[in-house]
C-alpha cells in the first residue's frame, strides 16, 4: 500500500492494536487505516512542522513533537487537543510514551530530552550533558530507562534521576535512531555512518553491526519477537536483518528517502515514510534483498504541448506518458530511461509539425529530453548535484530551466545539453522554475520560503519575493508578465507584481499545503492545486475564488490550462490525472496510467477504455468499486467499454 500524505513525513507509528498508522504531514498528522490506506481523520494545533507521533500503550492518545518547541497530547479518536509540553528552548525532534503510558519523554535540539507527566504536562527529569541535537529517544520496556542519540554517541539514562549508565560510541558520525529490544537487554541505534548497530544495553558492548545501507539510517526498531531489526535509510531502503547474526532478510525498496519507520504489535506489517509517501509492507523471512514495491504510483507533473493535442503526464514509476487529449490514448510508449521518480514534465514552445519535444526531470538527478511522438530520447541534462524538481522551457525553446534539491537552478542549452549558468542563492531546494513570456526573466520558487527572479542569461539575481510562511511549491508568470503567482505550503497563494516584487494578493481558502500554481492564457484566471485533494480557480485580477475542483482522492500534485483555456488538467497523488471544463468546473474525463505500460480513460457517465493490467489497486474506478484486470463490462453492466480511437471529449 502507497499512502501520498500532504506534506514532508517525519514520523511514522501504529496504534497498540495495529488497526491505525499516524503520519507526520507538515504541521499535522494524519490518522490513517493501515490496511486499506483511507485517511480517517487530521490533528491540527502546532504551529510547526510536526517531527514525530506516537501512541499510548492504551492507543486512546496520541503524542507528538514539533519544530515549534513542543510536545502535544491529543485524543486518538477525535482528535481533541489534551496537554501541552512546554520547556524546550529549540524544536522537538523525537517523542515516546513511557510502558504504562504515565509520562511521556521528548528529545530536542536545545541539547537535552525530557521526562514529562503524562497527565499534567509538569516536567519530571531533564537529561543533560548531549553534544548537539537529542535526534531520538526511548524507554526502556522496563520503563526506568531511556535511550537518546547526540552527536556520534547514544545514551542509556535512569529514567527517574536522570543519571547516565551506559554509552554506545562506536558510530563514525552523528547517531540519529534508537530503540530496546523487546526484552530490554540490546539497544539498535542508526547513523549516518551509513550503519545501524546492536549492542548491550548495560555495558555498551557492541554485537553486531548492519553495513550494507548507502546512506545514513534514520530510523530503527526490534520487531515484537526480538530476533529481528528493521532499518530505513536515506538510500530508499527498508531492510530487515536477523537481529543474532545480523544477516540479511529482505530488503523493501521506497521512492525516496526513508524518513522514519514503525513495525505493528503483531510483527506483520512495517510502515515507512518518505519525504512524499507513507507505506506498508507484510513482514515476511525470505531470501535476502528480496524488493517489494508499493501497489501504484504517483502522479507528479502536468503539462499541454503547444497546440493543446497532446498532454505528458510523469509519475513516480520512473516514466512520463504523453496522452492524445481528445481520445485519451496515450500516442507512445511510456517514456523510460530515468533511474528514479520523475518529478517534472514540459513541452518545448518550439515544437513543429512533425516534431513535438518534451522535457522530464527527474529524482535521479538528470532532466531529459525526448521526442514527444516516438517516445525516442534525446538529450541529457547531466550536472546537479541532487534530484530535479521542475523544469521549463524559455519561451525559444532554445535553452531549458531546471530547479534542484542542490539549492541551485540551472539554464541549459537544448542543442548541446552544456550549462550555460547557474543561479545560487537560495537556501534550500528550488522547487519550480517559470519564464517570462518574453524570457528576459526566470523566476524560481523555494522551500527557503521565497521566490526569486533572475537574468537568465548572465545569472544576476534582480530582486526577492518574501513573505510566505512555508514551503512555496509553485511559481507562474501571467501571460503579460506583469503578474507573478506562487503556491505555498502555508496554504496561500500570492500574486506579486513582477516590476516591483510587491505583494498584491493573497488567495486563501484551501485547507491543504499548496502544490501548484498556473495562469490560464489569457492571464483572466488561476488555478491552484492543494493537498487537501481540490483543485480551485481563482479571478487573477481580484484574487476572488470562482469555483472548487473536486473528485481526486489525494494531494492535487499540478495543474495546467490548455492553450485555448478551455480545459484545465490536474495530476495527483491519487495516481489519475483528470481533466476538467473551466467555464462548468465539470469533471471529463479521468486518465489513469497503469505500471504495465497500459492506461485506463474513466468517463464520468459509466464508459471507459482499459489497455494493459491495472493491478489491484484501483479503487476510484467504476463508482468507487475495485475495478479488476478483466473487461469490467461483464461484472458491472453499467459501465460501458469505449473503442480505443473515439473520443473522449465533448465536440
Amino acid at each position: 500500500m502507497v499512502r501520498m500524505t500532504f506534506g514532508p513525513n517525519n514520523g511514522v507509528g501504529f496504534s497498540p492494536d495495529g488497526a491505525l498508522l499516524a503520519v507526520c504531514a507538515a504541521q499535522h498528522v494524519e490518522i490513517i487505516d493501515a490496511r486499506s490506506g483511507l485517511v480517517l481523520r487530521l490533528i491540527r494545533g502546532h504551529t510547526g512542522i510536526v517531527a514525530d507521533v506516537a501512541f499510548s500503550p492504551a492507543g486512546d492518545v496520541i503524542v507528538t513533537g514539533s519544530y515549534d518547541g513542543t510536545a502535544r497530547t491529543w485524543q486518538a479518536a477525535t482528535g481533541k487537543p489534551l496537554v501541552t509540553f512546554a520547556g524546550h528552548r529549540d524544536a522537538v525532534y523525537a517523542v515516546a510514551f513511557s510502558p504504562d503510558g504515565t509520562q511521556v519523554a521528548t528529545a530536542s535540539g536545545d541539547e537535552t530530552a525530557r521526562v514529562w507527566d503524562a497527565a499534567s504536562g509538569a516536567a519530571v527529569v531533564t537529561l543533560a550533558g548531549h553534544f548537539g541535537n537529542v535526534q531520538d529517544v526511548a524507554f526502556a520496556p522496563d520503563g526506568r530507562r531511556l535511550a537518546t542519540t547526540s552527536s556520534s554517541s547514544a545514551l542509556v539514562w535512569d529514567a527517574v534521576t536522570g543519571q547516565q549508565v551506559a554509552s554506545f560510541r562506536e558510530h563514525n558520525d552523528a547517531v540519529i535512531s534508537v530503540a530496546f529490544s523487546p526484552d530490554g537487554t540490546l539497544v539498535v541505534s542508526g547513523s549516518a555512518d551509513e550503519t545501524a548497530r546492536i549492542w548491550d544495553a548495560a555495558t555498551g558492548r557492541e554485537m553486531v553491526v548492519l553495513a550494507e545501507h548507502h546512506g545514513t539510517v534514520n530510523d530503527a526498531a526490534f520487531n515484537p519477537g526480538g530476533n529481528l531489526v528493521v532499518t530505513g535509510s536515506s538510500d530508499r531502503d527498508v531492510r530487515v536483518w536477523d537481529a543474532v547474526t545480523g544477516a540479511p532478510r529482505a530488503r523493501f525498496e521506497c521512492d525516496s528517502g526513508v524518513t522514519a519507520l514503525a513495525v505493528s504489535a503483531d510483527g506483520a506489517l512495517v510502515a515507512a515514510t518518505t519525504t512524499i509517501t507513507a507505506r506498508t509492507w507484510e513482514i515476511a523471512a525470505g531470501s535476502p534483498d528480496v524488493t517489494v514495491k508499493g501497489g501504484y504510483e504517483s502522479l507528479t507533473a502536468v503539462a499541454f504541448d503547444r497546440s493543446g493535442a497532446l498532454l505528458g503526464i510523469a509519475s513516480t514509476d520512473k516514466t512520463a506518458t504523453i496522452w492524445d487529449v481528445a481520445t485519451g490514448v496515450p500516442v507512445t510508449t511510456p517514456l523510460a530511461g530515468h533511474g528514479s521518480s520523475v518529478t517534472a514534465v514540459a513541452f518545448s514552445p518550439a515544437a513543429s509539425q512533425d516534431r513535438a519535444e518534451v522535457a522530464t526531470g527527474s529524482l535521479d538527478g538528470i532532466a531529459r529530453t525526448w521526442d514527444a511522438v516516438t517516445g525516442r530520447p534525446l538529450i541529457a541534462l547531466a550536472g546537479h548535484e541532487s534530484r530535479i524538481n521542475a523544469l521549463a522551457y524559455a519561451p525559444s525553446g532554445a535553452v531549458i530551466a531546471t530547479g534542484s534539491g542542490d539549492y541551485s537552478a540551472r539554464i541549459w542549452d537544448t542543442a548541446t545539453g552544456s550549462a550555460r549558468a547557474t543561479l545560487r542563492g537560495h537556501n534550500a531546494d528550488v522547487t519550480a522554475v517559470a519564464f517570462a513570456p518574453d524570457g528576459s526573466l526566470l523566476a524560481t520558487a523555494s522551500d527557503d520560503r521565497t521566490a526569486r527572479l533572475w537574468n537568465p542569461l548572465t545569472g544576476a539575481l534582480l530582486r526577492t519575493l518574501s513573505g510566505h510562511d512555508s514551503w512555496l511549491k509553485g511559481v507562474a508568470f501571467s501571460p503579460r508578465g506583469g503578474l507573478i503567482a506562487t503556491a505555498s505550503w502555508d496554504l496561500t497563494a500570492r500574486l506579486w507584481d513582477a516590476a516591483t516584487g510587491a505583494c498584491l494578493a493573497t488567495l486563501a481558502g484551501h485547507t491543504g499545503a499548496l502544490e501548484a500554481v498556473a495562469f490560464s492564457p489569457s492571464g483572466a484566471l488561476l488555478a491552484t492545486g492543494s493537498g487537501d485533494a481540490t483543485a480551485r480557480v481563482w479571478d487573477a485580477a481580484t484574487g476572488a475564488h470562482l469555483a472548487t475542483l473536486a473528485g481526486h482522492d489525494y494531494t492535487v500534485r499540478a495543474v495546467a490550462f490548455s492553450p485555448s483555456g478551455a480545459l484545465l488538467a490536474t495530476a495527483s497523488a491519487d495516481a489519475t490525472a483528470r481533466l476538467w471544463d473551466v467555464a462548468s468546473g465539470a469533471q471529463l474525463a479521468t486518465l489513469v496510467p497503469l505500471r504495465s505500460g497500459g492506461y485506463i480513460t474513466l468517463l464520468p457517465d459509466g464508459y471507459y477504455k482499459l489497455e494493459g493490467d491495472p493491478g489491484d489497486c484501483l479503487w476510484w474506478a467504476a463508482g468507487l468499486r475495485r475495478l479488476g484486470a478483466a473487461d469490467v463490462s461483464s461484472h458491472f453492466p453499467e459501465v460501458r467499454r469505449l473503442d480505443a480511437s473515439a473520443p473522449i471529449l465533448p465536440v
